[in-house]
């Protein structure tokens, strides 16, 4: 892959536990990194949710290799937030690019 084609700035977000005050917990998401990827829009569908119809976009994202990313932290891109489905994957075993498989659930346009 060349490198050059990573040219999305997006920020990797850490996923934290925050007390609620009443003895459970909230996710938060605190800022892992900013780095350079690659965007590609795989499929998009729109699927039945509680009788409300959600579209949904299915992306991938290739970022320089990096040891440090759990399938748990977030994607953010500009004001879009992207939540991986599944952990992520050492191209070619080769430890120079990842690949993020992920879900954008797509806010009503009605909401803006």
């Amino acid at each position: 892959m060349n490198p050059g084609e990573l040219n999305c700035r997006i920020t990797l977000q850490q996923e934290t536990k925050v007390s609620d005050g009443q003895g459970g917990y909230a996710t938060a998401y605190k800022p892992r990194a900013v780095v350079w990827a690659k965007v590609i829009t795989v499929t998009a569908k729109t699927t039945d949710q509680y009788e409300q119809m959600v579209p949904e976009l299915w992306h991938r994202i290739i970022i320089r290799y990096r040891r440090d990313v759990a399938v748990t932290d977030r994607i953010q891109y500009g004001r879009r937030v992207f939540e991986q489905i599944g952990p992520p994957i050492d191209e070619g075993e080769k430890h120079a690019f990842l690949r993020l498989e992920c879900r954008e659930v797509v806010a009503d346009a009605a909401d803006d």
